[in-house]
């Protein structure tokens, strides 16, 4: 068992369920410095300062490895360090990559060279998706390119040779929902019930999923499980959803209970991402865990994420659902919480 001393700029969503799953799981013994989750462009510019100043503070005795995640900009938290601790290991979680981040707005490809220095900087930089990986490689090389007079050569095979993927730890859910459904619909109703777990955020796709609702609820008798995190600014395209489709919706908006949120999911049928990105996708997958069918984009992160029978599926086609649910769940195992950390754990021992 190792000592980790492990940093979180951004403790909220995605990457608060990380933390905490991983530590529930690890083998090892881990201590987190956290920052609040909100102005995410000034947790890159200065958190690596503020936890190391929360180290010194704390009087944290020197760990064997140092972990972070990729909203902490690495090369600033090592030089920000004593002297002395500067040769402990450094591995990095990468949840995502700012050079494939989508956006209405030109980004200042600061934030994606701060990824790279950050991949560059740490002895280990493990990817959640091969996705993650290949996108931002290809998105850094790109952005090389467009340098008149830069030296760096070779950074695609640099970061490559620095990197590796490790899926998220993803919980399974309780024993008695862990159910391979055994027809179309569940054996539930006529009604197929689709569920959409993301967040109520334009990059989550809502448009699409109004665009969707409207070519299919009455068609395909589609019922709908609406879930996720909202915050101040709701899309209109959801709003919309809500008042045009109110006699077809089962359940709308976040549910704080992690049993109730498997409640849902486990009576669903399917589960529908509209995503314009997704770098892993928990939600997605814990709705695979809990017996639901995808009906997911071929693009990003998902055809990793499901065997070849299960893709390109929609509730429009006719599906031997028992067979595809337990395929999917044979191919998600390095997704189950228990494997998941065993690699990271693993992975982190490789670099002490």
């Amino acid at each position: 068992m190792a000592t980790i001393l492990a940093f979180e700029s951004f403790d909220g969503g995605s990457h608060k369920q990380f933390k905490e799953t991983v530590t529930k799981y690890s083998v090892h013994d881990w201590t987190w410095i956290t920052r609040p989750p909100k102005s995410w462009k000034w947790r890159m510019a200065i958190s690596a300062q503020e936890m190391v100043d929360a180290v010194l503070e704390q009087g944290i005795a020197p760990p064997d490895a140092m972990f972070c995640t990729s909203l902490t900009d690495v090369a600033a938290l090592r030089a920000a360090l004593p002297k002395k601790w500067r040769a402990i290991p450094i591995v990095l979680y990468m949840h995502e990559n700012q050079v494939a981040y989508p956006t209405h707005d030109a980004r200042d490809a600061s934030f994606a060279f701060t990824n790279l220095q950050s991949v560059l900087s740490a002895d280990l930089a493990i990817f959640n998706s091969k996705w993650n990986l290949d996108s931002f490689v290809q998105g850094i090389e790109s952005l090389l390119e467009k340098s008149w007079d830069t030296t760096l050569k070779n950074i695609g095979q640099r970061i490559r040779e620095n990197a590796t993927v490790a899926w998220v730890p993803v919980e399974l859910p309780p024993e008695d929902l862990r159910v391979l459904h055994n027809s179309d619909n569940g054996g539930r109703s006529d009604a197929v019930r689709i569920v959409w777990p993301h967040r109520w955020e334009h990059d989550k796709g809502p448009k699409h999923l109004l665009e969707l609702a409207r070519e299919h609820t009455t068609k395909q008798n589609l019922r709908w499980i609406i879930l996720g995190e909202q915050f101040n600014e709701i899309p209109e395209s959801l709003r919309i959803f809500q008042d045009e489709f109110q006699d077809h919706i089962d359940h709308m908006g976040y549910v704080t209970s992690k049993g109730e949120y498997w409640n849902w999911l486990a009576k669903a049928d399917w589960v529908l991402s509209t995503a314009d990105h997704e770098f892993f996708g928990i939600a997605v997958v814990e709705a695979l865990f809990a017996g639901c069918l995808p009906w997911l984009p071929e693009k990003l992160s998902y055809p990793e994420l499901l065997p070849a029978c299960a893709r390109g599926l929609t509730p429009m086609g006719t599906h031997e659902r028992t067979s595809i649910t337990s395929e999917i769940h044979k191919h998600l195992y390095m997704a189950q919480a228990i494997p998941a950390t065993k690699r990271i754990d693993s992975l982190i021992l490789s670099v002490i």
